[in-house]
């Protein structure tokens, strides 16, 4: 017992280092089964030369150029052509913080998709934290779905997002209608609304808000 006092004060003077809690300390130690693409060089490379006001650019295990475009302690984006990756730190009403992961792939059109992690990453259940939109909001109401699949006869869809750091919002666009021939687009596009749906972060959850602002197209990312 004498022996145990002793050590358990020692433990308490040295605490365990506290979860990674920017950005850049969060990409610096993904794990690799998330990383998958970059190795440990590379991402202490892309922050060094970000960091230092170059161009952050490298290539991957993949070959491919990979660009950090965007650091900030609560916003990471790296761009690889056309397809992003954003690390999005939200925070939480109980004083904790959520790890959003944004994947968007474009071959050529977009389609993104989410993950949620801890800042100790640690997976969480995507749907506690968002219900993206169904392609049915994306068109003019009154407009019934057998015409909506006549119009787009397309059984997947594609939607992008896009989050805006400086105000906590994300957008949805509906992308599946890029597939459509120009004679089909030509048809479709007037019953879609040229709107995209908006969420807001309200400190649990993304939330669709009920007007927005938005009127054009996604432009995906680029270097």
């Amino acid at each position: 017992m004498k022996n145990i006092i002793p050590t358990l004060l020692l433990i308490s003077c040295f605490p365990l280092p506290a979860p990674a809690q920017t950005t850049e300390e969060l990409f610096a130690s993904m794990p690799k089964s998330i990383a998958l693409i970059w190795t440990n060089m590379n991402r202490e490379e892309l922050i060094d030369q970000y960091k230092a006001g170059s161009t952050a650019v490298v290539k991957n295990r993949l070959s491919a150029s990979c660009f950090l475009t965007r650091m900030t302690d609560n916003y990471l984006q790296i761009t690889e052509g056309k397809s992003s990756t954003e690390i999005i730190i939200l925070p939480m009403a109980n004083d904790s913080k959520v790890i959003c992961l944004i994947y968007t792939f474009c071959a050529p059109v977009c389609d993104s998709r989410f993950e949620f992690y801890t800042v100790e990453w640690k997976k969480l259940n995507s749907d506690t934290f968002i219900t993206p939109a169904g392609k049915v909001r994306f068109f003019k109401d009154g407009i019934d779905p057998d015409e909506q699949y006549a119009l787009v006869p397309l059984d997947f869809s594609l939607m992008q997002f896009q989050y805006n750091p400086d105000n906590l919002e994300l957008m949805q666009y509906y992308n599946t209608p890029q597939y459509l021939s120009e004679e089909d687009k030509e048809k479709a596009m007037p019953a879609l609304k040229n709107t995209p749906v908006v969420f807001k972060w309200n400190r649990t959850r993304f939330e669709e808000q009920t007007h927005s602002k938005y009127i054009h197209p996604p432009v995906p990312p680029s270097p």
